[in-house]
């Protein structure tokens, strides 16, 4: 014997209304935790575009995070993270990550001290959690773009012609070792210059650096504003949850 499913005139209304608000639930306590997973804005003379992609398509949000800060001295906080694994059990110490970075960013520590104490904070906890990052600070009046990393990919710098990567500071995977080293690197932005944090997520599967130049390639010669850019990537090129962030400095 079939059965036919009910169509919506069929269902109570205090079911509707239960799903409804069970929706709107679930969809503010995915904004607390990471406030959109598409960000365009013009921020300290910076136009910047943000997309983070989910590889459990159940879910808006996964293991791999951002950060837009802006700081009291006047400097611009930018970072993406991206926690080992990926759905569900990524969430929990995402989001630990996420916040812990913001509050120790919004103290005025420099992307290596930040860096540094986030690894404390994944070693001294009781789990097997580790975690990449890149941590950017940009100040306006200059254009110089300071930055650290664990474990991450090298950021990429474009301008109208061609893309490449920027040097890579020492600093480990978050939460291996109790006490490493993390340096810093700096770059000015030129007014045209892009500059993209990326996890690896955004990386296709195979050789890594290979999977860095098609990303290079795919942002190379492509004008207009960085949400346009953002647009021609390809997020779910990995299968995995991913993360990019594009500044470009427009003063």
């Amino acid at each position: 014997m079939s059965t036919i499913a009910p169509n919506s005139d069929q269902v109570p209304l205090s079911y509707r209304s239960q799903l409804a608000r069970e929706r709107q639930i679930s969809h503010e306590l995915q904004y607390a935790i990471q406030p959109a997973t598409s960000v365009v804005g013009d921020i300290d003379g910076l136009q910047v575009a943000v997309r983070c992609h989910s590889a459990d398509p159940a879910l808006r949000i996964g293991g791999d995070w951002y950060l837009i800060l802006p700081l009291a001295n006047g400097d611009l906080v930018m970072a993406v993270g991206d926690v080992v694994g990926h759905g569900l059990g990524a969430i929990e110490p995402m989001i630990g990550l996420r916040y812990a970075m913001a509050a120790y960013a919004a103290e005025g520590h420099p992307p290596a001290t930040i860096l540094s104490r986030l690894n404390t904070l994944l070693c001294r906890a009781d789990s097997e959690t580790t975690a990449t990052a890149v941590v950017a600070t940009y100040r306006p009046r200059t254009g110089q773009l300071r930055w650290a990393r664990a474990g991450h990919p090298p950021l990429l710098l474009a301008d109208h012609h061609r893309v490449t990567r920027l040097p890579n500071p020492r600093g480990p995977l978050l939460g291996v070792f109790p006490a490493p080293s993390f340096t810093q690197e700096s770059r000015q932005l030129l007014p045209g210059h892009s500059v993209l944090l990326y996890t690896d997520g955004m990386i296709k599967r195979g050789a890594f650096d290979d999977g860095i130049e098609l990303l290079a390639d795919r942002i190379t010669g492509i004008g207009g504003h960085p949400a346009a850019v953002l647009d021609r990537l390809d997020f779910d090129t990995a299968r995995d949850d991913a993360c990019a962030l594009l500044a470009q400095r427009i003063a």
